[in-house]
């Protein structure tokens, strides 16, 4: 009994409290909305009429977390070196991450575009379509609710190209720069540690250093952005945004060009039917169909619809042709309208050449727009006051014959809009 409690009485027993400040961390502002950890995803493209050969890019949606590079990393591994366009869209996160994922985006060499990834509804027989795998999903791009907001910026600065269309916000700000302050109790025992204890975890705001501005410049040089980007990333307080302009994303070259994500998925799949369909784009001139629309003299007209590649290969020239079965119309005075979707183009609106054709001509981003679309519509009728009587169709682009060969021609090649020079 003696011996025992001179045992007991040997024993040091020894609490002990203490603070733990972390280094500063540095995230976007607080205010930001409400998102989550970042998906990415290879995303194949789920238009009906692309297999085998649909297009695939990768989707990477929400908060970018200091876990997300190493999802990057997955997926890239996963591509195997492909060049696979990145759509991106989000509020920001982590800024360490977010340099992180544009060294891996450039490394790879990929193209980053702001948008969004519609995921189709799985199938009962795409047994890997689900969210927790790297592949398997399907779906659609758009720029519905697209945005690249705070450290997302860095991100976007790794593309090797960067497309941003003009509905899509970039967004830059100052650091929210912080320290983790965490309270703890300690007991030891005869100097070992038998338990320790947390007692309050909390973030203060600290005034974010030149220095950590200043690695933001050192990463924006090296991604190849103009400086005058930092002082835009300091204008506005951390707990605001500062949207930048048109004039300011092309000045600092953030964004290269204006290319909406549809587009750039379009682009992909028409660079895809080039590879696979070298030889009959070889041998392939012009598309065209017969459209009956309008009267001359009481007589119908049909007009012969010619399309060809432009001759200084930036776009389509369509050729109208009217004739009805006593012979050419005279055109000195028509006008003939094709409307893509929203997108309307005109022929001469000044005096035509006495004889035919009627000549439009369509830029690049108004032609590929029929390569999601089933339908153009065509008018052709009277500029002033003659015997013709104006008539607007709908014509089914199935009428034209190859028209796939001419859209891959000239939409894999297409400057997008608001192409940097």
């Amino acid at each position: 009994m003696k011996r025992a409690a001179l045992f007991v009485s040997a024993l040091c027993l020894t609490i002990l409290f203490g603070t733990i400040s972390s280094q500063a961390g540095q995230t976007e502002a607080a205010t930001r909305p409400k998102s989550s950890a970042m998906r990415i995803l290879i995303v194949r493209s789920a238009a009906g009429d692309c297999e085998p050969d649909c297009a695939e890019w990768i989707s990477a949606e929400g908060d970018i977390t200091a876990a997300t590079p190493a999802l990057l990393r997955k997926v890239l591994k996963a591509i195997g070196g492909r060049k696979l366009p990145l759509i991106l869209t989000s509020p920001g996160g982590d800024v360490a991450a977010g340099y992180a994922m544009g060294r891996l985006i450039r490394r790879a060499g990929l193209e980053v575009t702001i948008g969004r990834t519609v995921l189709a509804p799985c199938k009962p027989e795409e047994k890997n379509c689900t969210d927790s795998r790297t592949r398997g999903r399907r779906g659609f791009a758009n720029n519905v609710g697209a945005f690249c907001n705070s450290a997302c910026v860095f991100a976007l600065a790794g593309g090797v190209a960067r497309h941003v269309f003009w509905v899509s916000p970039v967004g830059v700000h100052q650091f929210a720069s912080s320290r983790t302050l965490t309270r703890w109790r300690q007991t030891t025992l005869n100097g070992r540690v038998i338990r320790r204890e947390i007692l309050s975890v909390s973030r203060i705001e600290v005034k974010t250093s030149k220095a950590q501005y200043d690695q933001a410049a050192r990463y924006f040089d090296e991604m190849g952005i103009d400086p005058s980007i930092n002082e835009l990333v300091q204008l506005a307080s951390n707990s605001n945004i500062h949207i930048m302009n048109r004039r300011e994303l092309l000045a600092t070259k953030i964004i290269t060009d204006g290319q909406d994500a549809n587009g750039q998925v379009l682009k992909l799949q028409a660079t895809l039917f080039v590879q696979k369909n070298a030889d009959r784009l070889a041998a392939f001139t012009a598309t065209s169909t017969d459209v009956p629309a309008g009267l001359y003299d009481g007589s119908a007209i049909i007009s012969h619809i010619e399309l060809r590649e432009a001759p200084d290969a930036a776009g389509v020239q369509a050729s109208i042709t009217p004739t009805t079965g006593s012979g050419p119309v005279p055109i000195a005075n028509l006008i003939a309208i094709l409307r893509i979707a929203d997108i309307v183009a005109f022929s001469n609106l000044s005096q035509n050449s006495p004889s035919p054709p009627l000549t439009i001509n369509l830029d690049p981003v108004t032609f590929c727009a029929l390569a999601d679309r089933r339908t153009l519509t065509f008018t052709i009728g009277p500029k002033a006051s003659n015997p013709v009587k104006v008539e607007t169709v709908t014509v089914s682009t199935r009428r034209f014959r190859d028209l796939d060969l001419l859209l891959a021609k000239v939409c894999s090649k297409r400057d997008a809009p608001g192409k940097a020079t």
